[in-house]
């Protein structure tokens, strides 16, 4: 029968710490991914999951960060809540993700801003035969001169 130490190594500490910390950030994160669209419960705000830090970044807090953009915003910023059981997947990164931002960005009044920018990104993207032509038009364009 094998006797096993009943101290471990710092070594083996360090190991089993780092895998500690990975699990925790693991239930912290949850769900989210890169890419993927969630709905916080708190305050049933959407929001795109632009980047994933997941540390460690000692002595530095957070440990660990998430940074996001709300649906229909240009501006991001990061924070560091833990995923909770009542929030909501709505898109997941990839063909889903994407069929869901065009619906919204289409189906909101943009007035300005980056949706105006968005829908004409979605635009473009719908029609690129015709942007093609009126970028070929536009360097052929002569425009009046005006004295």
């Amino acid at each position: 029968m094998k006797h096993r130490a009943r101290t471990s190594s710092p070594a083996r500490r360090a190991y089993y710490d780092a895998a500690s910390y990975r699990r925790w950030v693991a239930r912290q994160i949850g769900p989210r991914a890169v890419g993927g669209y969630y709905r916080s419960h708190h305050s049933d705000i959407v929001y795109e999951v632009l980047a994933i830090e997941p540390g460690p970044r000692r002595p530095a807090w957070p440990t660990w960060k998430i940074t996001v953009r709300e649906l229909g915003a240009s501006r991001s910023y990061w924070h560091c809540t833990a995923w909770d059981e009542r929030d909501q997947v709505v898109a997941v990164p990839g063909e889903q993700a994407l069929e869901f931002w065009a619906e919204h960005t289409l189906a909101r009044p943009a007035d300005g801003g980056a949706l105006l920018e968005q829908r004409h990104v979605l635009e473009e993207a719908a029609h690129p035969a015709t942007v093609t032509a009126l970028h070929q038009l536009a360097l052929t364009a002569r425009l009046p001169q005006h004295a």
